[in-house]
């Protein structure tokens, strides 16, 4: 069993529409703003749906290691979740959302429901999309996951891919010998060995906190 509902419009990152990721699987995932009131009460439509899936496939003693599994929603202003954190995040909700190539490929439609091409789906554009929360059971691990079986592409916006720093700007007020040669090195001092600080222990996922 799932449950279906549409996004709020948000903007694609990471768009794997045309082709399969390694894993066998279409995905994108969505930047949905949280100054956006759709956005909000969605958040709260995603925290019951999710809750109700997770408890359906793991029972209520089940519960709690069910979502803390859960993954595919985030809380972008959340740096320590993310291996690369990106300037984009900030401000917006991350939901991740896949389809496994045996279903099919994601139905890529325009703002008229007319097909498009998965490639003008590029990160940065705006998009809405039909998704379904679903259970799952693999091996002990029992969560909840976000399948995707459409998405429109509603508008044009900025890519992503050029909002990086510009290669004069990241490598300005350089000195940068002739030969481009590394200088000779004095050799180090010796020095102690540090004490040892305990690692620092990232926070749990919990990407309803604020919800």
């Amino acid at each position: 069993m799932s449950i279906s509902k549409v996004t709020p419009i948000g903007r694609a990152s990471f768009p794997k529409l045309a082709s399969v990721d390694q894993y066998g699987k279409y995905g994108v995932a969505i930047l949905l703003p949280k100054s956006d009131p759709a956005v909000v009460e969605f958040a709260k439509w995603l925290k019951d749906a999710v809750t109700k899936e997770a408890t359906a496939v793991a029972g209520a003693a089940g519960l709690t290691a069910a979502m803390a599994e859960f993954g595919a929603f985030k809380d972008g202003d959340n740096v320590a979740l993310f291996k690369t954190y990106r300037n984009e995040y900030a401000g917006h909700y991350i939901l991740n959302t896949s389809r496994k190539a045996d279903f099919g490929k994601v139905c890529c439609v325009n703002r008229d429901k007319q097909p498009i091409d998965p490639s003008e789906i590029y990160a940065g554009c705006n998009v809405l999309a039909f998704i379904d929360v679903f259970g799952y059971t693999f091996g002990s691990k029992k969560s909840v996951s976000i399948g995707i079986q459409h998405i429109m592409k509603t508008g044009e916006n900025t890519p992503f891919s050029a909002t990086g720093v510009k290669v004069d700007d990241a490598f300005s007020g350089l000195d940068i010998p002739p030969e481009g040669e590394t200088a000779a090195a004095a050799p180090a001092a010796a020095v102690a060995p540090a004490a040892v600080a305990p690692a620092a222990v990232a926070p749990a996922n919990n990407p309803f906190a604020g919800v």
